[in-house]
């Protein structure tokens, strides 16, 4: 009987669970979003939004919303954009090593910096939303070649592209 319970305690003694140092398990899960965040501009200053569509959706997706310019409660709310309303067409591509690039129609000397800066931290944020670390996200901006003219000449310039690391935008809620 002595090594029955010898045995039983041996036994029981291997099957335990030894304590270990606590082990990272990442980021906290992201629950479900009621809408992507769009960054739009309140007095002037740009301000997040939470367009409330009922699901998170796509990078793509949100800068469209974007594009579109505050709906009637945002803008009732005092919300704007500096987006030109219609006139810019927009492709947005898949995350590459860090880097997302959003290729606009129009030139980007001629959008105003806060308007860059809308669709720059519109793109962090959803990226962000998505459970993605943002910290490092590199969003670069392209425009085609502007045309101007000197001495009556027109001379195409250089493909103009910027590229803005999201903590080096200000981008309020997303530091």
């Amino acid at each position: 009987m002595r090594w029955t319970w010898l045995l039983l305690v041996l036994v029981l003694a291997g099957c335990g669970v030894r304590p270990t140092d606590p082990v990272s398990a990442g980021d906290p899960p992201v629950g479900a979003a009621p809408g992507p965040i769009l960054f739009f501009l309140k007095a002037g200053k740009l301000a997040p939004v939470v367009r409330q569509t009922g699901h998170l959706g796509t990078v793509p997706d949100a800068v469209t919303l974007l594009l579109a310019g505050p709906n009637p409660q945002e803008a009732t709310a005092g919300y704007a954009t500096m987006l030109p309303a219609g006139a810019l067409g927009v492709s947005v591509g898949a995350l590459d090593q860090g880097v997302v690039t959003v290729s606009l129609s129009a030139p980007l000397e001629t959008l105003p910096e806060l308007a860059k800066d809308q669709i720059v931290c519109t793109v962090t944020a959803v990226h962000a939303q998505t459970g993605a670390r943002a910290a490092n996200l590199l969003v670069r901006l392209t425009g085609p070649p502007s045309a101007t003219q000197v001495d009556g000449y027109p001379t195409v310039t250089a493909r103009p592209e910027t590229q803005a690391p999201a903590q080096g935008r200000s981008c309020p809620l997303l530091h």
